[in-house]
């Protein structure tokens, strides 16, 4: 696991270029806290801050072939780097080291694009081929690691973070509205794109080639990975059960490989549940849980206390306590400003889990992505079915919400859930920023958000399938790579900690994606399908409980940070940065003060934004000034 960071360009590096390599390299070494290694050659220059998970003495990087002079950054792990170890040596490669680096770099020079769909893991990597004066960026089917690049006067930079290409004296810093229109529809901007302008992510499963010839610099993206489109579904649901749990207990097995300690996740959910009994029944050491506790909102902890119980793990629990001197970091290690506050917690169990000395650890990560965890894919089913008798079937709708609901909140959801304007009905994403656009942005923001037009563009998805089957589509092409990796990486990364995630590999994301939707949401119990394949191994009452979000509530945030949300939203910053209107969130704040709980979610998203707009846009972080007084 490490931070990668370089640039191709036409113009031969300087001295001063390898400052300038040093200091990009630097600017993420949280994702790599143990080694730097650089190389520079008339056209390329490469960087890798290394975290060392596998073979500790070797795998330095960058790592050159010995035959073909080709030169290796690698961010990730590759889990099946054993079984291809021995392909290749049977081939007559001879290894140096006994690192999954080693044996990505062999592999891409034996069997060139062919050998990424063999790879099983998650990896971002660049490869310099100065024979040919071409660099190859890869990114793994999902989107695990992050590789984000752009385009400079007759070259390209490249790295595992934005703040890292900032550094580079040619990259702009401009806000992206058309980021800000996606994130008010859907909660995060949809890759490729970021919050900032001409910085692009390469896209999940796919390779960028950009090739040198003469002073022109060819660039072009190409797909190597795409989730099946087709049902292939087995003749009964008892064999879907038995493959899924066979896939996840392998994945859980290749995740346990390493030569530091590690960790699991436990919140008490299905999820993270399955992942730790797994790892406790096939790991040949104790295993470690750890688990975040809220001062409101339903506790989890006894759910995840009986899981450690049942599964015989040593368990580690704790409570969410922030200060304010985190709220910047948060951003900072994020790169983006959104309206959920998912990282808050995994921000501090990563912190916690480094603390503990923990450098590697397993998540549930995925699973409501493809097994249809979340309550929006009910609503996806349930609407056209209570449209058709309302009067009859509402009450349905009251199954969705919590248990004190009546009639009149399901009735107030059907109205939302039937007006709110949505892009596709397969898309029932729900966010309050967007009902309040028109009062909140100001009359600038306004107008750049809807000259964004492109930003209304959808992913390809199989239109043929059932409506649940495409909601669960859209989440494999949006939130999963533009919301839920992001944030369970840059939040571990953040602390130099690899978060490795059994339900995201390929293989169980390729069966779910040929199963029907109604196999694993069957009727309106979600995950229905792995529920029934963990019955026999984990307690009853967790196979039966219902999902809960493991997030911070808004409200607590808003209310134990409001001194600094006064500041950073006063009506002068306000004003100045030019986002909102200062007169809405004055009134937001006072509401909130009044009782008006249902506003934090606006205050949420207008704060991280100003945040963000301090340390991206107006290069105003004193955490870049941090970095750079420890570089010198």
């Amino acid at each position: 696991m490490c931070g990668i960071v370089g640039w191709l360009t036409a113009h031969g590096p300087g001295a001063e270029d390898r400052a300038l390599l040093r200091t990009m390299a630097r600017r993420i070494a949280h994702r790599g806290p143990d080694a730097e290694g650089l190389f520079s050659d008339r056209h390329c220059a490469l960087a890798s801050r290394r975290l060392a998970i596998i073979d500790l003495p070797g795998g330095h990087q960058p790592m050159v072939h010995p035959a073909s002079g080709a030169v290796l950054v690698f961010n990730g792990e590759i889990y099946n780097y054993r079984a291809l170890r021995c392909e290749l040596s049977a081939q007559g490669y001879v290894f140096r080291t006994h690192s999954d680096t080693e044996v990505l770099l062999a592999a891409l020079e034996a069997w060139g694009a062919e050998a990424l769909p063999r790879l099983v893991g998650m990896f971002a990597f660049a490869l310099w081929a100065p024979d040919r004066r071409t660099l190859i960026l890869g990114r793994d089917r999902l989107g695990k690691k992050p590789l984000v690049y752009t385009r400079i006067p007759g070259g390209i930079v490249f790295a595992s973070e934005i703040k890292a290409l900032l550094v580079h004296p040619h990259v702009p810093r401009s806000f992206d509205f058309a980021a800000l229109r996606q994130t008010l529809d859907y909660g995060f901007p949809v890759p490729p794109r970021t919050f900032l302008e001409g910085i692009t992510q390469v896209r999940p499963g796919h390779v960028l080639t950009a090739h040198l010839a003469g002073d022109e610099l060819q660039v072009r993206e190409t797909c190597y990975w795409r989730p099946p489109t087709e049902l292939a579904p087995p003749a009964f649901r008892v064999e879907a059960s038995a493959a899924l749990s066979e896939i996840l207990t392998q994945a859980v097995t290749q995740r346990l490989e390493a030569d530091v300690p590690i960790a699991c996740y436990l919140s008490g959910g299905i999820d993270s549940s399955s992942v730790a009994t797994l790892a406790a029944q096939t790991s040949n050491h104790p295993v470690q849980t750890i688990a975040i506790t809220f001062a409101e909102g339903a506790s989890e902890a006894p759910f995840a206390r009986l899981v450690s119980a049942h599964a015989g793990t040593q368990h580690h629990e704790f409570r969410c306590q922030l200060d304010a001197a985190d709220l910047p970091r948060l951003i900072w290690h994020l790169e983006a400003p959104l309206v959920t506050l998912l990282h808050l917690p995994l921000y501090l169990l990563a912190r916690t889990a480094r603390e503990l000395g923990f450098r590697v650890v397993l998540c549930g990560d995925g699973s409501d992505e493809t097994w249809a965890g979340y309550d929006y894919f009910k609503y996806v089913r349930l609407l056209p079915f209570v449209e058709r008798s309302p009067q009859r079937r509402l009450p349905l709708l009251c199954r969705l919400l919590p248990p004190e609901s009546d009639r009149s909140a399901a009735q107030q959801l059907f109205h939302l859930l039937r007006t709110a304007p949505r892009p596709h009905p397969a898309l029932p994403y729900r966010f309050q920023a967007f009902r309040f656009a028109p009062a909140l942005l100001s009359d600038a923001a306004l107008h750049a958000v809807a000259a964004a037009k492109e930003a209304t563009a959808l992913p390809s998805i199989p239109s043929h399938r059932r409506l649940t089957d495409q909601a669960l589509a859209f989440e494999l092409h949006m939130r999963l790579p533009g919301l839920t990796l992001p944030l369970g990486d840059t939040m571990s990364m953040a602390h130099g900690v690899e978060l490795r995630s059994p339900f995201l590999d390929h293989r169980l994301v390729e069966l779910a994606a040929r199963l029907p939707a109604s196999w694993k949401l069957q009727g309106l119990r979600e995950k229905a399908l792995l529920r029934r394949a963990m019955a026999p191994l984990l307690p009853p009452a967790i196979c039966q409980r219902r999902k809960q979000p493991l997030a911070a509530p808004a409200p607590w945030f808003v209310r134990t940070f409001r001194p600094v949300f006064g500041d950073v939203l006063s009506s002068a910053t306000t004003q100045r940065l030019g986002y909102f209107r200062p007169q809405f969130l004055t009134a937001a704040l006072h509401r909130f003060d009044a009782g008006g709980e249902d506003i934090a979610g606006i205050l949420v998203l207008a704060f991280f934004l100003h945040l963000f707009h301090e340390q991206f846009v107006a290069n105003q972080s004193l955490l870049a000034q941090e970095t750079t007084n420890l570089e010198q």
